[in-house]
Formats: structure tokens, sequence, C-alpha cells
């Protein structure tokens, strides 16, 4: 395993500092700042400029976020399960995302109740006491949409457990009242949330994810409502019981990819880039966009602002210039 501060940017080994991990473990990524920015500022580091622009930097659950934004306590269909609270930031492309899967699900079902979503990250990353991972914005936690035994629609529950028959029994209420209630699995709500997000193209998605049982049911459910086949081919790759982990049979967790602009300031990610998301990262038009060997070797070669072979000679100065000093 990864530990917090390994693939990030080094301390240059010399007269100021030997070389050690930028983020130590168990340090908040304020405090493990601090230090490289004081001996920067002394001239000790050779530290590469800070992008303007949101970034995630380093592993899901070794890295920081910088500049993230926040999700709001409530929007188009959705409420956080705890507002305001600060775990609350992702990337622009997870928090857009999400906010338009909500949106989709909510302009498609007339009467939904909000979703319930659970932690991001805090605002600049890091460590958090309720996750390993989640610490670099591009980690989300939301509930799933369910319903009652009238088939009306309610706002998801914390800590019910589905099983593939899609049925939960509410063990304790959040707010201390009597227990007992049972709710059913969203099927149709859930498979939207899930198809929004994988046709997403500024979304890129790598992971949902959820136990066995509930991907096996959300593909039935779409084998035989879904008109498209690309969001099921793709959902049985993305939706994954994750290993050595809890296995996610009570909500949501999303996770997108790095852009490419995020990688080549440091982010990393492990896993694997889909191929419908690798066909997306060719487009010119991505910023950061990897290039390849032959134009790798035209940018460094390319004069900048050369002017025409056939353009005409600069004209001399009319001043003889002398050849002795």
């Amino acid at each position: 395993m990864v530990s917090p501060g390994e693939g990030g940017g080094l301390i240059r080994e010399d007269a100021c500092v030997k070389s050690r991990p930028c983020h130590p473990a168990g340090v908040r990524p304020s405090r493990a700042l601090a230090p490289a920015l004081a001996l920067g500022a002394l001239g000790c580091l050779g530290l590469t400029p800070m992008p303007d622009a949101p970034v995630s930097y380093g592993l899901t659950n070794a890295g920081v976020l910088l500049r993230g934004r926040p999700l709001p306590d409530q929007g188009e269909g959705f409420v956080r399960a705890r507002p305001g609270e600060e775990t609350r930031y992702g990337t622009p492309a997870l928090v857009g995302a999400l906010e338009r899967a909500f949106a989709s699900v909510a302009a498609r079902f007339e009467g939904t109740a909000p979703m319930r979503v659970g932690d991001l990250s805090a605002p600049h990353g890091g460590r958090h006491h309720r996750h390993n991972s989640h610490r670099t914005g591009r980690d989300a936690d939301v509930l799933f949409y369910v319903t009652d035994p009238s088939g009306r629609s309610r706002t998801g529950r914390g800590w019910l457990a589905y099983s593939r028959f899609g049925h939960a029994v509410e063990r304790e209420r959040e707010d201390g009242g009597p227990a007992g209630g049972l709710f059913f699995f969203d099927d149709a709500r859930n498979w939207h949330f899930v198809r929004t997000l994988l046709l997403d193209e500024h979304a890129a998605v790598q992971w949902i994810f959820v136990s066995r049982g509930v991907k096996a049911r959300l593909l039935r459910y779409a084998i035989d409502h879904e008109p498209d086949p690309r969001p099921i081919l793709r959902a049985a790759s993305v939706l994954h019981q994750p290993i050595n982990a809890h296995p996610h049979d009570d909500h949501f967790h999303v996770r997108v990819l790095c852009t490419p602009s995020e990688r080549a300031s440091g982010c990393q990610e492990r896993g694997p880039i889909w191929a419908w998301l690798r066909e997306h990262e060719k487009d010119p038009d991505v910023i950061g966009a990897p290039l390849d060997d032959e134009a790798l070797v035209r940018a460094i070669l390319e004069p900048i602002d050369a002017a025409p072979i056939d353009a005409e000679p600069i004209d001399a100065p009319s001043e003889a210039v002398s050849s002795t000093p």
C-alpha cells in the first residue's frame, strides 16, 4: 500500500533537508505543506508553481485536493446527509457529474424524493476519519433511491443494507424514532442515476462501488428496460464490489478518474482507464491531452513565431557594424 506522500513531489536532498515524502502519514495537508513552503521561501526547494485551477493530487487514499469545488447542502434533486459539515468538496468533474445525474433523475421521474449525498472530501482533502479514501476530491458516497411498500419515493436511509431481493428493514432510526420500517430498492431511479453517470462525457467515472447483489439487480433491470446497450456494457465493468472493504450494499461510492491536466500536475490513479474513456481523452480539445511521438517532436523543434521560408529577408541596419573592438 502506498503511504501518504509517495508518488508526490519530493523535497530535494541537499544541504537544506534530506529527501522525504511531502505528506507524512497522519499529518493533515495544511500542516504537512507548511514546512515545505517555508523551505521554499528560503530557497532550499525547487518547487513547481501551483496551478490556478482545482487539482486532485496523488492517489485517492494518499493525496490532497487543491481548490476543490463544494457541493451545496441542497440542489435540484438532492440534499446533503450532513448539511453544514465540511466533507463536501470535490473536483469540478465529480461535483458537476453528480449534480447533472441528480437533476436528470428528478426530471425523469415525477415525485422523486431528493437523493441524500454523503461524504466527498474535506476542503483540502487529506486523511478523513470516516474513510480510507476520499482524500483527493474524486470520491463521493450517495444513498440509494428507495420506495416504501406503497411504491412512493422516499428519502434514502443510511445503514440500510439491501439484498439482491431489493428490500431492507430499518433496524434503527437516525432521528431516534420507532424502527421497523420496510423499504425497497428503487430499480428505475437507481438505474437512471447510474446510466446518466456512465453516459456523461464530462464525468469520466472509473468505478461505482456497490455490492454484487445490487449490481446483479441493476443489470437485470437494465437488460429488460434499457434501449441503449452502451450503459449496460459499461455498468458490467464499472459497478464493482470492492475487495477487503465494506460490500457497499447500502450506498453507491462514485469515483472519477483524473483529468489529463490533473495527471500532468501529479494526480494518480489505480485500476483501469476504460476503453470509452481512453477514446474521449484522445480528443485534441481536451486540455492537457498527451501528445504522440510525432506531435511531441514537432512541438519541441518547431520555431516560435517563425517566419515563412519564402519570406523577404529583413533589411540590414544602415550603419555598418565595425569588426574592430
